[in-house]
């Protein structure tokens, strides 16, 4: 009975001494004659409880840095950072996650300011480095950001200085809190320009961007460059380097058929009005790389030349392109009967053939500005059938042309439009909203309806925009004239052409004079009812 009693009092004793605190405890077993053994025990049992404790508390905090990249605040948190970094109006973020030391990102967009870099962009299948404290602690390392594609409409050009310096800060701006070495990019487009005169852009190709100690190089390969009358030319290489002084071609190569363009010494100033210099060597080009789609069943051939380039892709000249094309017997220059005098010409010579003309020899100096490619100096010759020489203006038309040569009555963005960059803008939204009219936009899958029209507002708006800068290059008037000269022999059957259009007895030749006005469809008309007129009336 004894016993029970003292067993009960020593557990009621351990109980009390246990409640009492570490410290209590370590002087009762000292002084209680336990010595070591006892001091190690309490010791051990202590140090086991607080290892269950913080176990639990890394396990909670384990739990929370997993759990913390779907949670609404954390992502409010990065696409915050991102809008503010890039100086956009608005950014949105969808499928935001964490797998195995990886951030992904579905898809990223951005519509910019007047201080940022880009008017729109948006990008798809983001990946890049994520540790576990990343986003919590000062210093993120995400290394070189993969994207499987990305789509972008830079900013030309700025309205003032400040403009400029602003956006050239968000570009070449190094954040500390977020490390990035690069972009590793599978489909990239870009494009730039305000106006058709000066759009030019660079689709489906592989973008390689590294950042550098004072800026960026960006490498292109494959896909297409276009700028003014070079229209999707194939990237076999295009090498760039940014800085804050502004963009140096350090490499680039084009081709066109089994032609090719190669830049030298190209540059583009920095700043409010970035102005173009350098060369374009062309070697072999095809005409049917340079002119409209129509224009392609009537003229065929390759040129060469080395064209100076000049302008700014953020004024109303638009980027300029001038030099001198010679046809040294390498290249040649082809019209095919689609032209009206030439179908005529064949109609009423029983001795020649004008169902194709060859221009193997000659010069012509080409000048391309606001819009318009002056042909100056044009003296080629079709060795035993003809000479030409004269002016060719081609130009863009303006409003009222539009509407009575093309029954296009709204207009089209940049075409000769006298809008600055501000109202350019505001017409495109005005075609975006027109355009929603007659599309209903597809649901982002996993956004809510805000987010998905986010998107498909800004797709509708480029969309647009660059179909509309697609229109607006094949449509052009021709202005200006040019002196034919064709075999004396030409218009032997006809007494009344002869005596219309006589031999020049110093060359042996005939000469037309053909002026040149209006569409393609409609270029030498006149001339050639007449020619078919004067014939019959005999």
């Amino acid at each position: 009975m004894e016993a029970e009693k003292s067993q009960e009092f020593n557990q009621r004793l351990s109980q009390w001494i246990a409640s009492q605190g570490f410290w209590f405890q370590l002087r009762h077993s000292m002084s209680s004659g336990g010595g070591w053994s006892i001091t190690l025990f309490h010791l051990l049992r202590m140090a086991f409880r607080v290892l269950i404790v913080v176990a639990l508390i890394g396990l909670l905090f384990f739990y929370y840095l997993v759990k913390r990249v779907n949670t609404g605040a954390f992502q409010t948190q990065i696409r915050s950072g991102f809008e503010k970094a890039v100086e956009a109006s608005d950014a949105k973020l969808l499928g935001f996650r964490r797998i195995q030391g990886q951030a992904m990102v579905r898809r990223v967009g951005a519509t910019g300011t007047p201080e940022s870099f880009f008017q729109s962009m948006e990008a798809g299948n983001l990946v890049f480095n994520m540790g576990m404290l990343d986003g919590l602690t000062q210093k993120w390392e995400a290394g070189v950001i993969q994207m499987n594609w990305l789509d972008m409409e830079l900013r030309a050009g700025a309205n003032s200085e400040e403009e400029a310096s602003a956006a050239a800060g968000a570009f070449f701006a190094n954040h500390p809190g977020f490390e990035l070495r690069g972009l590793d990019v599978n489909n990239a487009r870009l494009s730039w320009g305000y106006f058709e005169r000066a759009y030019g852009g660079i689709t489906g190709s592989k973008l390689l961007a590294n950042r550098t100690a004072n800026g960026w190089r960006l490498s292109f390969t494959g896909g297409t460059f276009s700028q003014n009358w070079i229209r999707r030319f194939e990237i076999q290489e295009l090498v760039m380097f940014c800085s804050r002084d502004g963009l140096v071609v350090e490499k680039g190569v084009l081709k066109a058929g089994k032609g090719t363009v190669t830049f030298d010494g190209v540059k583009v100033s920095g700043g409010e009005l970035p102005e173009l210099s350098g060369d374009l060597v062309f070697e072999h080009i095809p005409l049917s790389a340079l002119l409209p789609n129509n224009a392609q069943e009537v003229v065929s051939g390759t040129i060469s030349g080395r064209f100076a380039l000049g302008g700014s892709t953020n004024s109303a000249g638009g980027v300029t392109l001038n030099g001198k094309v010679d046809l040294d017997g390498e290249d040649m220059i082809s019209v095919r009967s689609g032209l009206h005098l030439l179908e005529a010409l064949d109609v009423v010579d029983v001795f020649n053939s004008y169902k194709r003309v060859d221009f193997d020899q000659g010069d012509f100096e080409v000048d391309t500005q606001s819009g318009t490619m002056t042909i100056s100096q044009l003296n080629l010759e079709a060795r035993g059938l003809m000479t030409v020489q004269g002016r060719i203006t081609v130009r863009r038309p303006d409003a009222e042309e539009l509407e009575k040569q093309f029954g296009i009555t709204d207009g089209l963005p940049g075409v000769d439009s006298g809008l600055d960059a501000k109202q350019e803008s505001e017409l495109q939204i005005s075609l975006k909203n027109a355009g929603e009219a007659s599309k209903a936009s597809e649901p982002e899958e996993g956004a809510d309806p805000e987010t998905s029209r986010f998107f498909s507002d800004m797709a509708d708006t480029r969309r647009l925009r660059r179909e509309a800068m697609d229109r607006a290059r094949n449509l052009y008037l021709f202005d200006g004239g040019v002196r034919m000269m064709i075999p004396g022999d030409a218009f032997e059957r006809s007494r009344i052409l002869r005596e219309r259009f006589p031999v020049d007895q110093s060359t042996g030749k005939i000469g037309i004079d053909v002026p040149l006005e209006g569409t393609l469809a409609n270029l030498t008309l006149k001339q050639a009812e007449e020619i078919l007129r004067l014939s019959s009336d005999e």
